[in-house]
């Protein structure tokens, strides 16, 4: 059993930076309403996971019936898809007042390869992600990604794994960190590089990680239409974490963590550089409540300082889980609960607590057909600025597998933000929807 749970975090753990956005408590599991490429910008430092291999969850669970079986490449395997969508939005700018409806359609290529070997691991993912509106070019979106992921097995458990990619993404105007007048898309190119090597003795497992992160945003335009030079939240982040975890029992674990992150900006205008060090420590535990509720997750402390004396250190609480309870072998109730400090756009904060809770149900009504709820509350607390926000958003949809080759997808979900303060941002409701199918090979 040990050996599986090992297994089961190996996979994650290679797979990190594709698991992101559902493995760490920041994002709330964006769905196919997200014709855009929503997601964290940065994920977790080493992602958790309540994988065992025991207790599997609706969409963990393997269908091999249901399975792609992709192209043989040698001793790699090719998995080509593409994926078209139309979809409806009530709010296309994020507007306060005369929201506008728009219709738009996507368009997602991607062609996905990984190695077929006994020990050691190599695998990639690229494709392009396009979004075209009726109505409202300045919301057109061309993302893309292109990233390669490998481990190299040392000894026993032991392993070394690495990263690198680079995408275009997307940020979400619902999210605090969007322009407060923004009336276009906001495109941000990331590229990123991880290395992370992990030693196992007896019940000890030791993981170290450092990544590098680059952010350069492109610019967009304002609701009355001029141009917005974003180049100011430009910023390079780099992290290094050491993680000391003990195994309990063959499927629990206590563990402590330290992580270090620099983050150095572009801009030279001292009311916009947000330089800073911060030290974040944390103790977690990955373990079974019960025999069908399974937690992962960490609290700490964070505290981070800037080198422009414009802005204050902040410090406090830091938050990162997630759960799921196997309701039965067919339904999953998972749940996340998250608390970090994120970089602000606006001049005058050093940045804002974000806070978020989210909750996702998914039921096997049929063994390929899968419908699903979510719901999902956030806070955004800026600091040294008199604003808070706060967010709520309800949805569900449904994953139709018709054979290996074809899925159907529908995903409807309504969004609302507050915002209070006397530098309060936009209060903004939208209903996006987006039905979309796939073919795979």
């Amino acid at each position: 059993m040990r050996r599986a749970l090992s297994r089961a975090r190996r996979s994650a753990a290679a797979n990190a930076p594709l698991l992101g956005a559902l493995l760490t408590a920041g994002a709330a599991w964006p769905g196919a309403a997200d014709a855009q490429v929503f997601g964290p910008l940065l994920d977790s430092e080493i992602p958790l996971t309540t994988q065992t291999g025991r207790n599997q969850s609706v969409q963990d669970r393997p269908k091999p019936e249901l399975a792609p079986v992709g192209v043989p490449l040698g001793s790699f395997r090719l998995y080509p898809d593409v994926t078209a969508g139309i979809g409806i939005t009530t709010n296309v700018v994020g507007a306060e007042v005369d929201a506008r409806s728009d219709s738009f359609a996507t368009l997602t290529p991607q062609v996905a390869i990984r190695s077929d070997w006994g020990r050691h691991a190599l695998a990639g993912v690229f494709n392009y992600s396009g979004a075209r509106y009726r109505w409202t070019s300045a919301k057109n979106q061309d993302g893309f990604l292109g990233q390669v992921d490998g481990r190299l097995d040392i000894v026993g458990e032991s392993e070394v794994a690495g990263s690198a990619s680079y995408r275009r993404t997307y940020e979400d105007q619902q999210e605090a960190n969007f322009p407060v007048n923004g009336g276009g898309a906001v495109a941000v190119d990331q590229a990123r590089g991880m290395l992370r090597a992990a030693l196992v003795t007896n019940r000890l497992r030791w993981t170290s990680s450092g990544d590098f992160n680059s952010f350069r945003y492109k610019d967009t335009i304002s609701t009355t239409g001029t141009t917005l030079d974003l180049s100011f939240r430009d910023r390079d982040v780099y992290r290094g974490t050491v993680r000391a975890e003990y195994q309990t029992s063959p499927d629990n674990s206590l563990f402590a963590q330290v992580t270090y992150r620099r983050t150095d900006y572009v801009t030279t205008n001292i009311n916009d550089d947000r330089t800073s060090d911060e030290w974040r420590a944390s103790l977690g535990a990955i373990a079974d409540v019960t025999s069908l509720l399974r937690v992962a997750g960490a609290v700490g402390y964070f505290r981070r300082s800037y080198a422009s004396p414009v802005f204050d250190t902040v410090g406090g609480l830091a938050v990162d889980v997630r759960a799921d309870y196997y309701v039965s072998p067919i339904t999953t109730l998972s749940g996340v609960v998250s608390r970090q400090l994120e970089e602000a756009v606006v001049r005058g904060s050093p940045g804002y607590i974000a806070s978020r809770v989210g909750l996702r149900v998914d039921h096997e009504l049929l063994r390929n057909l899968v419908p699903y709820l979510s719901a999902d509350y956030f806070t955004g607390d800026f600091k040294d600025f008199d604003r808070k926000d706060h967010g709520f958003s309800a949805g569900g949809g449904f994953e139709y597998v018709a054979n290996r080759h074809w899925v159907v997808d529908l995903d409807a979900n309504y969004r609302s933000r507050l915002s209070s303060g006397t530098q309060r941002g936009p209060e903004i409701n939208e209903f996006r929807a987006i039905t979309s199918i796939k073919f795979r090979i």
